[in-house]
């Protein structure tokens, strides 16, 4: 059995992952709590991610009622989990500077792709790291959007 990481070793890998990950799935649910599904590209912007999808699809009204989601990124031996909140959504064609960040990051302009995009900007609420079962203990590196190393 390899040897559990300590809590800053997960957090250093942690932001490697988030400042180099540009497919995580993003699970929301509606007002009634029936969950959706999508892969998103998000932008780690130092603090918070930052995504796009269309403003009238059902991940925005989601966003938009529930304010609470779920990000995963990895494999099952490699995975992180974060739990965040919706603390800000922003039209794409009126937010030049998040465009510009995004499109840096991401490598593309959701206002170039057509009309009716949003940003969503999750504030991390609590993330996880873990290297399958032998570190399920341990594994929070984020609690209460401040991180324990």
């Amino acid at each position: 059995m390899a040897e559990s990481r300590t809590v800053e070793a997960r957090k250093a890998d942690v932001l490697a992952s988030l400042e180099g990950q540009h497919a995580m799935w993003l699970a929301t649910a509606d007002s009634m709590g029936r969950p959706h599904l999508i892969a998103v590209s998000p932008w780690w912007d130092g603090s918070d991610l930052v995504m796009a999808t269309v403003a009238t699809s059902r991940t925005a009204r989601n966003l938009a009622a529930g304010q609470e989601v779920r990000l995963a990124g990895g494999t099952p031996a490699d995975a992180m989990v974060i739990d965040a909140r919706v603390i800000e959504t922003q039209e794409a064609e009126k937010a030049p500077d998040v465009a510009a960040g995004f499109e840096k990051a991401m490598g593309w302009d959701p206002r170039q792709v057509g009309p009716g995009w949003a940003f969503f900007r999750l504030r991390p609420s609590r993330i996880q790291a873990f290297r399958g079962y032998e570190e399920i203990e341990g594994r929070d590196v984020m609690r209460n959007s401040r991180w324990l190393a």
